[in-house]
């Protein structure tokens, strides 16, 4: 069971145009967006996954899935963290799990490494075994519409029955507060701000590092704080704004010109393509300046 299908409807109701009007929006018309409506980036974007902690008595598997084209499907494509045992010690601190404890990952690194293709639409499905020993028994999803009982999972045909046409938001992005130790509500413990407002993150947000939590569902308590990880755009080896070339230069007549004798290097960044408008207007510029200093040669 790696895909979720959208559930179409026999006959135009009422739902199904809700549906379709929430599709066209949660479409993005933009290239970027990071957060509850989807992941899109407008290049090839490697983001940084590092795992935090989980919570609750479900063992949970955390997975990267692309949208087909038509976005009424996302298969699950890459595997970031997982749980081999519910907790690290039965029910104790909020069946806490640690890395390297009750969770791991496929090459057994805290930190996963994964590329978004451009233009592509993702989604991080946090999927479940709620004790019927199916790891991929149920989900949550990180883009809210697809939290709703038109979409299923494919196999056991699990959906949100409990969430509206619109959706449920399972995750939330950003600098919230989490407090494994409280009773207290989401939003009373990040100071009146709800999950609504933790719904998107932007690129520099990404740039400095970001926190992604879940609501597994279980027990509808709505703490976001079942399963966290941090993401952070990764560091670029080698790009075409910045790249390290060697310089060198001759000593003078008389050599060989192999231009070995002082070398240095220099980091050259790419200036970005001026605009053909620009371009023109610089011709026009040169084209002036080269006809006035004729005129003043003849005028001398």
């Amino acid at each position: 069971m790696t895909t979720l299908t959208l559930v179409k409807k026999t006959s135009f109701t009422v739902a199904s145009l809700a549906t379709t009007m929430l599709l066209s929006i949660c479409t993005p018309v933009r290239a970027f967006m990071f957060g509850t409506r989807g992941i899109q980036f407008d290049r090839d974007t490697t983001i940084n996954f590092t795992f935090e902690e989980s919570h609750g008595g479900y063992q949970s598997s955390l997975w990267v899935a692309q949208a087909d084209s038509a976005n009424t499907g996302y298969s699950n494509i890459a595997r970031l963290f997982y749980e081999t045992k519910p907790s690290d010690n039965g029910s104790a601190d909020d069946w806490q799990g640690s890395f390297g404890n009750a969770v791991t990952s496929e090459n057994g690194s805290i930190t996963q490494t994964f590329t978004f293709l451009q233009d592509q639409i993702y989604a991080l499905l946090l999927w479940s075994d709620t004790g019927t020993g199916q790891p991929l028994e149920q989900y949550v999803s990180s883009s809210t519409f697809m939290n709703s009982p038109e979409w299923f999972a494919a196999g056991t045909h699990f959906r949100r029955d409990e969430c509206l046409v619109a959706g449920c938001q399972q995750a939330v992005f950003g600098n919230f507060r989490l407090d494994n130790n409280s009773n207290d509500s989401f939003t009373n413990i990040n100071g009146g701000k709800g999950p609504g407002q933790y719904s998107s993150v932007t690129m520099a947000q990404l740039a400095q590092g970001t926190k992604i939590s879940y609501d597994d569902a279980g027990g509808n308590d709505l703490d976001f704080q079942d399963f966290t990880v941090s993401a952070e755009l990764a560091p670029e080896k080698m790009t075409q704004q910045a790249q390290r070339r060697q310089i060198s230069f001759g000593d003078g007549p008389g050599k060989n010109l192999g231009f070995q004798d002082f070398p240095m290097s220099a980091e050259l960044a790419a200036e970005p393509v001026p605009e053909p408008l620009t371009v023109f207007g610089t011709m026009l510029g040169m084209g002036a300046l080269a006809a006035a200093h004729r005129k003043k040669k003849r005028g001398h």
